[in-house]
């Protein structure tokens, strides 16, 4: 694809910057910054671009609804568990009161702690998981499910 960019580029005589050399904001083709092309792109491109979806998102959800979804992909199971976080997962809970009183919340919170240690050191069934479902399957398998 970068191939097919490039021959594009050239075609029409569109310049492509060199990503470690200095960005020029166009204003002064001879006054150069301490800026990078690469820097610029990261700070002004990506996360100006990761900004404006980031706020759609939040017109779109609730705050529940964020945080319920925050909290299903916190139980991702996916780069061993990589998106883990267990103050989200209880979050997730709080939502359930009538499975999840005080002190169930409580004991949650040490049972995540014992789980994330296990799954990702201790029991090798639990690495390279892609879904939830494949988690709930080796928790089943493995009698996780009934502590």
């Amino acid at each position: 694809m970068m191939d097919e960019v490039s021959l594009f580029c050239g075609k029409h005589g569109i310049s492509i910057p060199k990503m470690n050399e200095g960005y020029s904001n166009g204003k002064s083709k001879h006054k150069r910054s301490n800026i990078s092309y690469l820097h610029h792109f990261h700070v002004e491109v990506f996360y100006a671009v990761i900004d404006l979806a980031l706020q759609e998102l939040n017109n779109r959800f609730d705050v529940v609804t964020s945080d319920l979804l925050l909290g299903m992909a916190s139980l991702s199971p996916v780069d061993s568990f990589a998106n883990f976080h267990k103050d989200r997962i209880t979050k997730l809970a709080e939502y359930y009161p009538s499975e999840f009183g005080d002190k169930e919340l409580r004991e949650l919170n040490f049972q995540l702690d014992d789980f994330i240690v296990y799954a990702q050191k201790c029991d090798s069934k639990f690495l390279n998981l892609k879904r939830i479902k494949d988690l709930a399957r080796v928790m089943i398998e493995t009698k996780l499910d009934q502590t």
